[in-house]
């Protein structure tokens, strides 16, 4: 059965969810156009009102513009279906650029919170000397790379970020008292053995949090190329900071190490 049952412009807003200022919008362009009251000029809608209201914000959701949509409530239902197969392929489109915002979105997010946990292990050391360490490497390996390789250490709890700097300046510390030991001696590979194992652990750590199970153990290679590294001025200066010829001592500690104990024959 028709119903007379007729709506102001307030009670349409509040139904529909929609503001008095974006109804009177529509009277104006032409787009929903409402009945007058005769005695006060008052806007006055209908059913009919609301059900064509229903399609215009089905197709303002879908980006079409006043012009496109007052096209469409005139059209046939072919054209309607044209029109709205392109705004589809639009929208699959607009889909994808936002997925592969929130991807970047999340791989920012993940690199500042794996920033912060990186850190933490660097926190008793001047902080222009890390800003500049950091600065360093940003520029050898570039933004993006330094940013992804911070970003799995970004699931790890500040708990297990502590316990882990701990050891690691048990290690540093102790390693520092023996510069100018032979590189074989006991005490230098006992602690270069400690070294080995607690960088092991730590890299099984950070896989294990990040979905990987079963991570390989530091090979002969991984670790000459991390004895090694103290090449790179950063990381020169890092070791350096606990004690003059850190760096080389440290360097060829692990080679010696790596040799014995990790070489395959």
């Amino acid at each position: 059965m028709k119903t007379n049952k007729s709506y102001t412009v307030s009670q349409l807003s509040k139904l529909a969810g929609v503001s008095i200022k974006t109804l009177h919008h529509y009277d104006e362009k032409g787009l929903l156009v409402p009945s007058r009251q005769q005695n006060n000029g008052y806007r006055v809608y209908t059913q009919s009102h609301l059900v064509q209201l229903q399609q215009i914000l089905i197709y303002r959701e879908l980006d079409f513009s006043i012009g496109d949509i007052k096209s469409l409530l005139s059209s046939e239902d072919s054209e309607v279906l044209d029109s709205l197969n392109q705004q589809k392929k639009l929208l699959i489109q607009r889909q994808q650029n936002l997925s592969n915002l929130i991807d970047i979105i999340e791989v920012t997010m993940e690199s500042i919170k794996g920033k912060e946990n990186f850190d933490i292990l660097f926190e008793d050391i001047p902080k222009e000397k890390t800003e500049r360490w950091d600065d360093m490497s940003r520029e050898r390996f570039g933004v993006e790379d330094s940013e992804k390789s911070l970003a799995p250490f970004s699931k790890l709890s500040e708990q297990q970020m502590r316990e882990f700097k701990k050891e690691s300046d048990r290690v540093t510390l102790a390693f520092a008292k023996t510069i100018g030991q032979a590189i074989d001696s006991e005490e230098v590979q006992q602690l270069t053995n400690e070294h080995y194992h607690m960088s092991n652990n730590f890299g099984k750590l950070v896989a294990s949090v990040n979905g990987a199970e079963n991570a390989p153990d530091i090979s002969y290679e991984n670790y000459v190329a991390m004895a090694n590294s103290v090449d790179h001025q950063e990381m020169r200066e890092l070791c350096e900071h606990y004690g003059e010829g850190y760096a080389e001592h440290a360097r060829q500690a692990m080679i010696h190490y790596a040799e014995q104990r990790l070489k395959k024959t």
